[in-house]
Formats: structure tokens, C-alpha cells, sequence
């Protein structure tokens, strides 16, 4: 491994901390839909069509199968198919309700874990580059940066290119702004699928930010696996 002297990083579920978000978002939709449509939902198996939902909505604009659309969109689309499974049919004007609550929820979820602060402050301090590639829509992730944006030279994002990692244009346009070279650059993200599988596709090292311990998917293996932010400085102090 050549000397590392860029990090690039994810953003949600990376540097931004969202706790039990996407949880949070089943159990409003379970109240919500009680009170709107008298419809009592079980929480568990509404978690599980959500996330098919959100998982075909989005694996259909990363295969091209449709015009691109930010993730607020596509939770907005999720919404509207999960009442559909049960026989309710949502107007523009409810997605759009649902979808406002969402972002309040997330605006109040969002945190930075302290060894990941730790560990952004003392990467700068050691004079190595940092940028951000990120799924996430433009305005939000900028709003949810608050106290560490500085730390970052270039942030891009799915939004602003109309493609979602793992394509390699997103993680090429992050190397070209920074004028950095991929054989000195490491991309550190939670996601194998997207993070791990699109940063060795371009020839990043791909450090998989595993802090749940999960398994790994599809056979996508990381040059290093951490279950701790700051692990990323011991391995960049190894291979220096």
C-alpha cells in the first residue's frame, strides 16, 4: 500500500451518527397511519416493507432505470408504496407531509460520535487532506456538518452529480477537485455495497467502518476493516 496522504469519508452513518432514524421513521408511519386511516400496522413487518420499498426505489435509479432522484424523493416514493401494500393510496400533499417530518427527525437525530471528531481533528493536525463523498442531498448534509464542514476540503454529493456511489464518477470528480491522486487516497465508509465496492472499483483503498460488527455482503472484502474511527489512524501510521 502506497503512503495515504488523502482520507475520504462517507458521510451518514460515517462521520454523521443518525441513531435509531430509520426506525424512528417506521414507528411514526405505524402512528401516523392509526390516526390518519384508522389502519393499525404492525411495526416489524412495516420496517421490513420499508425497506424493500426504499431498496427497490433506489436500486432502480443506481441501475439507470429512471431519472435520478435525491433521497428525499425517494423516501417520499417509499412512503407512498408501503401504504400501498395496504390497499391506501397517499396524495402528493400527504407524501410531502410525511416527508417534512422526516427531515425534522433526521435534523434532530444527526450527532458526531466523539472518536470520530477526534480522530477528523487529529488527521488535520497530522497535515493529511480530507473530503467527503457522499448519498446524501446537498442542502441537508451541509446543514447537518455543522462543526466539522471546515474539516473538509471538497464535499460532493449523489444529488449534485445525479449518480449514487457506487458509481465511479462520483468518487473520480472527488479526486479531480482535490487534485489527488487514487494510489494516495483512502475512502473510509460504513457501507460495503456502496463505499467498499465503489472505492476499490476506482482504486481507492477502501477502509469499511464496520462499528456494528456486521457481516459482509456479496463477497466485497476491504483492505481494512475497522469497528472504530479511530483505527483509521493506526492504519495510515502502519503504512506510512
Amino acid at each position: 500500500m502506497n503512503e495515504i496522504k488523502t482520507v475520504l469519508f462517507d458521510a451518514y452513518g460515517t462521520v454523521l451518527d443518525v441513531g435509531t432514524y430509520h426506525r424512528d421513521i417506521t414507528d411514526y408511519v405505524v402512528e401516523r397511519s392509526q390516526a390518519l386511516f384508522g389502519t393499525a400496522l404492525s411495526t416489524d413487518e412495516l420496517h421490513v416493507h420499508w425497506n424493500e420499498e426504499f431498496e427497490s426505489a433506489f436500486s432502480d435509479v443506481v441501475a439507470y432505470c429512471g431519472e435520478f432522484k435525491n433521497l428525499r424523493d425517494l423516501y417520499g416514493i417509499s412512503t407512498k408504496n408501503v401504504f400501498q401494500r395496504y390497499g391506501i393510496t397517499l396524495s402528493a400533499r400527504d407524501v410531502a407531509a410525511f416527508n417534512r417530518i422526516y427531515k425534522t427527525m433526521l435534523d434532530d437525530a444527526v450527532t458526531i460520535v466523539p472518536s470520530v471528531l477526534s480522530t477528523l481533528e487529529t488527521l488535520c493536525a497530522s497535515g493529511y487532506r480530507l473530503g467527503m463523498v457522499s448519498n446524501g442531498d446537498t442542502e441537508e448534509l451541509l446543514a447537518h456538518l455543522n462543526g466539522v464542514r471546515d474539516f473538509f476540503e471538497e464535499i460532493v454529493t449523489s444529488e449534485e452529480l445525479a449518480v449514487y456511489k457506487p458509481h465511479a464518477r462520483i468518487f473520480h470528480e472527488a479526486l479531480r477537485r482535490m487534485g489527488a491522486q487514487r494510489e494516495t487516497t483512502a475512502f473510509v465508509g460504513d457501507m460495503v455495497t456502496s463505499d467498499v465496492l465503489g472505492a476499490r472499483a476506482v482504486g481507492l483503498t477502501a477502509i469499511w467502518y464496520n462499528r456494528r460488527r456486521r457481516p459482509a455482503k456479496y463477497g466485497i472484502v476491504p483492505d481494512f476493516e475497522i469497528h472504530d474511527m479511530s483505527e483509521v489512524l493506526d492504519i495510515l501510521r502502519t503504512n506510512a
